[in-house]
């Protein structure tokens, strides 16, 4: 008996073809897990994807002893980095005051 090939199982394919081809780009390293999760909400907040690389063996360090010192590199789709560049200025500019 011959099956018919399903269509969308085709294009469920392509789709994560097309997306594992998105150059992404690095935006920013953050310099703990703290602050790469602030980051990851603000930007994920504005519909922009974002992906947290641990840097050499941070990976590894949060397994073990659950935090890293090695920085974690926060990536965005490179179609994306300005509009991320922005949403992190903005948070910068509300969250500061002078205080002199």
């Amino acid at each position: 008996m011959k099956y018919k090939k399903d269509k969308k199982h085709k294009k469920d394919k392509k789709d994560k073809k097309e997306n594992n081809a998105i150059p992404w780009q690095v935006l920013m390293q953050a310099a703990d897990e703290n602050e790469a999760n602030i980051v990851e909400a603000l930007l994920k907040s504005e519909h922009i994807p974002v992906v947290k690389k641990y840097r050499e063996i941070g990976e590894y360090l949060m397994i073990y002893m659950g935090m890293t010192n090695l920085g974690i590199d926060i990536l965005v789709p490179a179609d994306q980095v300005e509009k991320a560049q922005h949403v992190l200025a903005l948070d910068d500019v509300d969250g500061e005051e002078d205080l002199d």
